[in-house]
């Protein structure tokens, strides 16, 4: 009698290109599912012609053992289908992109393995010009839209093995253990497939060790391309100590960091995701898909580059900006157009570019005598002029000023206090070390947003991390249903319901980190 399963199928689509072994690519797949027991089939798409046409391979297989279902037999599909393919492999980066195009990426669902090499289309090489593709959007789209990306130059590694790109991928594939089988069964099948065998073991191997962060390939992996100003030095600190996976959202944080102050202080971002790329590694991040580095770096890079009036005001006062200004009024080059900026600060965003001791004093004052509402001043500048532009562009200079300033005194101690709770979360448990690390979506916006978010970030780690870590225990269920309720209402009913003690918030900067 076979024993009753929900399982569902598990779909793996293959995007290549002629001559780069797709074919074998599937078989090795195939023959190895197969062994393990498993029911499957594979069906194949070839191109019309190379570049113009990419071919395309599907395999599906129940993951319940054929031993377990006795006489029944799962349907399986001939042809993928948008939001159920499990595994997208991609041996270039624009078939990647296509496949995310075409909806066979799912966001829930689907890991995307791919190289981030360019192989150019026949279009591109044909244009009289430079008709190349920008990859910027296609390796957005390929990080943002799957559940998992796993890109990295696996053209360079198949080079240096001797062999054909397959192999990298089905080391890269084997090294996020997404599917059920034993990356030595892929070995096997791999040394008993013919005379090319060594140098496909080896193609392997190292698309094996690049994904699981054992990388000892004499080429860099170049996981991405730069994204922004960013430096030689920082971009090769992050190549060398960071998770293929986690790159990508690394290398934004480094350009936006740099952008937002300086190199010195991008380079802060590392020194404080040191611990926690450390950590991930410990425990196994790779199998986990690098959720605590790539979630911490999200929000750190973002807690980081909180925005303040000299943000703004850099913000404000960029050519690109003004040119998508005029773009969008339909100006012509010889009309002008009036650019007016609308800013009400109140006393916690100019307290904020005091030092720290001053900030305090003056936020005090103003708090104990009952004038914080008269201290929000409107301010209307026109930035198109000589006078207004200079204006904006002075505020924007006192950035050089923002590390002694109170706010940055406040975000640092707020920081810092985050980072070493998602360590001891992550300790105990890999999955409550997220979910902690997720908590600092909820620190966000300016003035009473600003502030609902601090109380309720700090009543969950109050109310729930904190006695999850004394009695060591998991607390990851917990810590996400709090973090929901709170961002379900902005008057903290929902939350209140889970913690009776986080109730509306007052007018003022509340919490002990911010003291």
């Amino acid at each position: 009698m076979a024993k009753s399963t929900k399982a569902q199928p598990f779909g793996i689509l293959i995007a290549a290109l002629g001559g780069e072994g797709g074919g074998v690519l599937a078989n090795w797949i195939v023959k190895a599912v197969s062994e393990c027991g498993y029911y499957v089939q594979s069906t194949s798409l070839p191109g019309v012609a190379q570049r113009t046409g990419g071919t395309t391979y599907f395999i599906e297989f129940y993951p319940v053992p054929i031993s377990d279902l006795g006489d029944q037999r799962p349907n399986l599909s001939l042809t993928p289908m948008p939001g159920r393919v499990d595994v997208v492999l991609a041996s270039e980066l624009i078939e990647a992109a296509r496949t995310v195009q075409n909806g066979f990426v799912d966001p829930k669902r689907t890991t995307l393995i791919a190289s981030s090499h360019r192989v150019f289309a026949i279009a591109e090489k044909a244009a009289m010009g430079d008709g190349t593709f920008d990859i910027g959007p296609a390796l957005k789209a390929c990080n943002e839209m799957a559940k998992r990306a796993v890109l990295f130059d696996m053209e360079e590694m198949a080079a240096e093995a001797g062999t054909v790109i397959s192999s990298v991928l089905l080391g890269g594939l084997a090294g996020t253990g997404v599917v059920p089988i034993d990356p030595n069964k892929f070995e096997e099948v791999i040394s008993n497939s013919g005379r090319a065998a060594k140098a496909s073991l080896a193609g392997f191997r190292l698309g094996y060790d690049a994904v699981t962060n054992k990388s000892t390939a004499s080429t860099p992996l170049a996981a991405v391309p730069d994204v922004g100003n960013v430096s030689a030095r920082l971009r090769e600190r992050l190549e060398g100590e960071w998770p293929i996976e986690a790159q990508y959202i690394g290398m934004s944080a480094l350009a936006r960091l740099t952008d937002y102050q300086n190199e010195k202080y991008a380079g802060l971002f590392l020194d404080r995701m040191a611990p926690i790329v450390t950590l991930d590694k410990e425990k196994g991040g790779a199998r986990q898909g690098w959720n605590i580095t790539k979630e911490t770096a999200r929000y750190l890079a973002l807690r980081m580059s909180y925005e303040d009036i000299m943000r703004v005001a850099y913000l404000k006062t960029r050519k690109s900006r003004y040119d998508r200004i005029r773009d969008e009024a339909l100006a012509k080059n010889s009309e002008p157009v009036q650019v007016r900026e609308y800013l009400k600060p109140g006393p916690e965003e100019l307290c904020a570019i005091l030092p720290e001791g001053i900030g305090n004093w003056l936020l005090n004052r103003v708090r104990r005598n009952g004038n914080e509402a008269r201290f929000h001043v409107g301010m209307h500048v026109r930035s198109d002029t000589i006078t207004g532009f200079i204006t904006m562009r002075l505020l924007a200079a006192l950035r050089r000023l923002r590390k002694t300033s109170w706010r940055f005194k406040q975000e640092t101690r707020l920081i810092e206090s985050w980072l070493a709770t998602v360590q001891k979360a992550g300790a105990v448990n890999y999955k409550f070390g997220v979910e902690v690390a997720e908590c600092a979506r909820l620190i966000k916006g300016y003035g009473n947003t600003y502030r609902r978010g601090l109380e309720n970030f700090n009543s969950i780690m109050d109310e729930i991390v904190a006695p999850a870590l004394s009695a060591g225990r998991n607390g990851a269920k917990a810590v996400a249903e709090a973090r929901d309720a709170a961002l379900a209402d902005s008057e903290g009913k929902a939350l209140a319901g889970i913690i009776p003690s986080a109730g509306p918030v007052e007018k003022t900067i509340g919490g002990r980190l911010l003291q």
